[in-house]
């Protein structure tokens, strides 16, 4: 019993050190914002930006409350979609 339990903390700490150590994968640089200006809605109060590849994730609140993902172009800015977030409990 205490073995296992040995080589469990040794997993746990070398996963620990593996993850913060940076050594388990390549780094892919940040595709940078090109356009000018982006579309956002006029309307939306934002909450939160975040990116994948080519697009810009807004997260926000429109005028009456509702909560919606807008996702944009990062090389001209162009709205692609507007899409509404329904939270469940």
């Amino acid at each position: 019993m205490l073995v296992v339990m040995a080589l469990g903390v040794v997993v746990i700490a070398g996963t620990i050190a593996w993850r913060l150590g940076g050594t388990g994968g390549t780094l892919t640089p940040v595709q940078a914002i090109t356009a000018d200006a982006v579309a956002l809605p006029a309307d939306l109060s934002v909450t939160a930006i975040g990116g994948d590849g080519p697009y810009l994730l807004v997260l926000g609140r429109d005028a009456s409350g509702a909560e919606i993902l807008v996702t944009l172009r990062k090389s001209d800015g162009t709205a692609l979609s507007r899409t509404p977030v329904l939270r469940t409990p």
